[in-house]
């Protein structure tokens, strides 16, 4: 049985937990590193992982939901935030967001291995990331509702948009799988066609 930390080893332990998960992930990827590369890097037994994650997947999510905030206010600050043209600013958004995922080196991880997916499905609390997911996605949901109160994105909830726009994410999904000319094709193409559907018929969406 793990002994009992005290608080300030508690908060040290987490925080050194997750600078090892940062360490292996980036390094082996989410498939190949096991709890004992984690708990070696942190010197704690295996047993004491469990009193602060209940899988590797638990942490790996922690770690991502930490890093949401500064990459939402990234995309943001490259689109709403260069451009007053409501369409453009999508268009750069929607690009940036794919731009994000085949660089930034959490989500790398995930194209690596499609089924980790599922299994990262199965530790995320989902309840609990509805609460975060305000606070977090604030900036592009204030960018959202303002464009909506100017008539220059259609009417209908900003979340549902937002996460309308999100499908834009599995198009690097499928780079492995898609010819190099026909992927470059649609990361040109399906941005556009995301911004008109959500720009051409602004006001007039959602009255019927």
């Amino acid at each position: 049985m793990p002994r009992a930390f005290t608080d300030a080893e508690r908060n040290r332990i987490h925080r050194k937990l997750l600078d090892a998960g940062r360490s292996c992930f980036t390094r082996y990827g989410l498939k190949k590193t096991t709890i004992e590369d984690l708990v070696k890097l942190v010197g704690i037994a295996k047993s004491s992982f469990y009193l602060f994650f209940e899988s590797k997947e638990a942490l790996y999510v922690e770690l991502m939901m930490s890093e949401l905030p500064a990459m939402v206010q990234r995309l943001v600050d490259v689109s709403f935030g260069v451009t007053d043209d409501t369409r453009e600013a999508l268009i750069l958004l929607l690009r940036a967001i794919v731009h994000e995922i085949e660089t930034n080196e959490f989500a790398r991880i995930l194209l690596d291995d499609l089924d980790q997916l599922e299994q990262l499905s199965a530790a995320i609390d989902f309840d609990e990331v509805m609460k975060q997911w305000e606070v977090i996605f604030e900036p592009l949901f204030q960018a959202i509702t303002t464009a909506q109160a100017q008539g220059k994105i259609i009417a209908g909830d900003p979340q549902r948009i937002i996460y309308s726009l999100g499908l834009i994410k599995l198009i690097p999904l499928g780079k492995n799988r898609l010819p190099k000319d026909l992927y470059d094709s649609m990361l040109e193409f399906a941005p556009q066609v995301i911004a008109d559907g959500l720009t051409c018929r602004a006001g007039k969406a959602g009255k019927g």
